[in-house]
Parts: structure tokens; sequence; C-alpha cells
């Protein structure tokens, strides 16, 4: 989704597969509905009973150089809500966690769950105080998480220097960039496979655009789940 650290597990130990982890977390990415929910299925993939905690985190900025990640406090009333945030996972059992948008947001928000194995709750629940588990590798599995806006808008425009910018408040994705002089058809025009989620605020140039006349986009929309195409005039 062309966020950094876009990966299905984040290693706390220097191993080159993930074919050792204790478990798997599906999906990796969870767009929630316009309700706010979305869910998250945790798998066991080992023989014993592991305590697994989640730690929430906000992506600003997210697409660009400046995205950054910022811990949520337990309890924020202005983000998202996992259910349950700690749990006891069987030997070879699974796990639905619940995601919850606990606000209607303004503006396409994204963050990061993150799932941890560990062994022993800092609060343990009932009837596993005491008990530890040992663990052969730590994996955190990071899990990206967009909740939609409330009033969704996906606009876009094209800057005199050749950048296309979101100037929605939703996410939407490049499929497809065509380049095309004054006389071409679409179908003639050089087209570019981008495949790039630009987030709001975000922009970026496509190669060579200055040196056509026009710019046909073909993006897909996750909101309404439709692929579109919208054109600029380079000149």
């Amino acid at each position: 989704m062309n966020v950094k650290l876009n990966l299905c597990a984040l290693f706390l130990v220097g191993f080159s597969t993930i074919s050792y982890a204790n478990m798997s977390v599906y999906p990796m990415s969870v767009d929630m509905n316009n309700q706010g929910e979305g869910n998250v299925r945790v798998i066991s993939r080992t023989n014993d009973v592991q305590f697994i905690k989640t730690t929430i985190v906000k992506i600003s900025d997210a697409g660009t150089a400046k995205e950054k990640e910022n811990e949520i406090k337990t309890g924020d009333p202005n983000a998202i809500v996992v259910m349950p945030p700690k749990f006891a996972l069987p030997a070879g059992a699974s796990k639905m966690v619940r995601l919850v948008s606990m606000e209607p947001a303004q503006q396409e928000t994204t963050y990061r769950v993150k799932f941890e194995a560990v062994s022993q709750l800092d609060d343990p629940l009932e009837g596993t105080k005491g008990t530890k588990t040992q663990l052969n590798i730590n994996l955190i599995w990071g899990v990206l998480v967009s909740v939609p806006p409330e009033h969704p808008k996906l606009k876009m425009s094209l800057q005199p220097g050749g950048e296309i910018t979101n100037n929605g408040n939703q996410r939407f994705k490049v499929l497809k960039i065509g380049l095309c002089k004054k006389t071409q058809a679409d179908k003639e025009c050089a087209w570019q496979d981008v495949g790039r989620n630009l987030y709001p605020h975000a922009h970026f140039a496509p190669k060579n655009i200055l040196n056509y006349d026009r710019v046909v986009i073909q993006y897909w929309n996750w909101i309404d789940k439709t692929k579109k195409t919208q054109g600029f005039s380079i000149h």
C-alpha cells in the first residue's frame, strides 16, 4: 500500500523466513467498512498456548517522505479500538479480533495494529496469572488499517510542474498513466503501469510528463470499489 514498513511481519530476531513463526495474522491490510468496522484473524501455528498483546500506532503523512508512526494510548476516544486488546491463543486455535473506529473520520486515517506473542501479559487474564510461555522467535505482525472518511471526497489535480496531487479526503490507487499528444486517442497514448496509492495531500510526477500534451489517469476508488479515468491538459 506504499506505506513504509509495509511488511508481513516485523522481525525482532534476525531470521530471513517466517516459516518458524508461532502464529500468523490474516489479512495483513484491512479497509474498514463505512460503519468503521473490520476484522482480523490470528491463527496459532504451535502446539503451545500463547499470550497475544496488541499495540496501535497512527500513521501520519502516509505514503510521503514525512511518514511517521505514533503510538496510541489505550482508550483514546479518537482512535480505533482492538477487541480484545490481549488474549490467550490456545494451541492450534484461531481468534477473530474486531477493529472499530470510535469516531467518524473527516479524512481517511491510517493505523498499524501490531500483534505480538509475549511470555506473560503485564495484566494477566483471568485464570492465567503466574502462567508463562516460552518463545522461540519473537515476531510482531503489523496489520495496516484504513478508516474511511465519514463523507468521502475523491479529488485530484495536475499541478503546473506535472505533479498529480490528491486534493480529496481519501486515498486512491493510480493504476496506469497514459501520456498523450494532442491528436492521439486514449488507446494510442504511451501507457505506464503505476500501481501506487496516493493519500490525501500526497503527490507524484510521472516520468517525462512534460514532453506530452495530455495525461489520462486510470485509478481505483477503494471506498466505492470502482475503476475510473480522469484526464488533464498538460500545456
